[in-house]
């Protein structure tokens, strides 16, 4: 199919993008914002978006910069996969980031994708929104009447909807410091790459024990979302335990942190009222059941990699 007829304006300048946002916003024009393409364009071949205007920041050099500085990492919204892929901060200090970015869709999607485009679209099944939740990644978006730094708990609304007025841009993503047990998992849909599920899980280690778990998963509700883990059940664990626990994979421990996941996804789609996604390609039952594999594997990656000290849990 082709897409509906648009006009199209190039921004010149992080300024001159807010001022036509803004006029639009005031006259109740329809207007989308082209970064990378490669989510909107699709949409609009199929006529699931129909934006009377197409607003291209693809020139502003100001949202391509990466960043660090102490450990906390800063991504301009313009940054592709690809950037992120070459930069060696992002192996070094993100891990989870770096599983997420192998798998993430194809290499011309990686080459042309940014960041603050994939977050901003709000796709239920996405690779890096579960990594960043978990990683405790906060957004920052600007308008003409100033900026504004939101969590990414609280910027991800639901099925492409997100926290971002119609006069506003996504202009960084921040992640802080974070330990070195991390990792991300999915199960992916064989055509499309998309994740029929999949979960990021950061784990900080000292000594013998397990002192903070954080999870997040995709692909299995409106929106990718944090669980709460019952960090009682992993203290108890030391972490040569839990380690043994894991060393299986699918077999050995498997069922019991199967099941403890499980119960946890769960709880929080309860409490969040959300129906587990459904349809040809899985239900919503076996969506969960994925999520919770994919968590237990991720937390197994993250494990191996955590900073304990050498032999500090024999």
């Amino acid at each position: 199919m082709f897409p509906a007829d648009f006009a199209y304006a190039r921004a010149g300048s992080l300024a001159g993008a807010l001022a036509q946002l803004d006029a639009a916003a005031t006259a109740g024009d329809n207007v989308k914002v082209l970064a990378g393409g490669q989510s909107l364009l699709p949409m609009m071949k199929l006529r699931l978006a129909t934006p009377a205007t197409l607003l291209d920041i693809g020139d502003l050099a100001e949202l391509k910069d990466i960043a660090a500085d102490g450990g906390q990492l800063r991504i301009g919204a313009l940054a592709t996969y690809r950037d992120l892929q070459r930069d060696p901060r992002i192996t070094a200090g993100f891990p989870a980031i770096a599983d997420a970015l192998t798998v993430l869709a194809d290499p011309q999607v990686r080459a042309r994708g940014t960041v603050g485009g994939a977050l901003a679209h709000g796709d239920p099944a996405a690779d890096l929104p579960p990594v960043l939740l978990a990683l405790n990644a906060r957004v920052t978006i600007a308008s003409r009447a100033g900026t504004r730094t939101v969590a990414l708990e609280d910027f991800l609304r639901g099925v492409f909807s997100t926290d971002l007025a119609d006069d506003e841009l996504v202009t960084a993503v921040t992640v802080p410091a974070a330990p070195a047990g991390q990792a991300y998992e999915k199960f992916a849909h064989p055509a499309s790459h998309l994740p029929l599920a999949g979960a990021c899980t950061v784990i900080e280690v000292q000594g013998k024990a397990i002192t903070g778990t954080r999870v997040a998963v995709t692909g299995i509700a409106p929106r990718a979302f944090r669980i709460d883990l019952p960090q009682r059940d992993l203290a108890s664990r030391s972490v040569s335990a839990l380690r043994a626990e894991l060393a299986d994979g699918d077999s050995a421990g498997g069922p019991e942190l199967d099941a403890m996941l499980a119960g946890a996804l769960e709880a929080a789609m309860a409490a969040a009222g959300a129906e587990p996604l459904a349809d040809q390609h899985a239900s919503g039952p076996f969506r969960v059941h994925l999520a919770a594999v994919m968590a237990r594997r991720a937390l197994a990656r993250a494990l191996s990699r955590a900073d304990a000290p050498a032999g500090a849990d024999e």
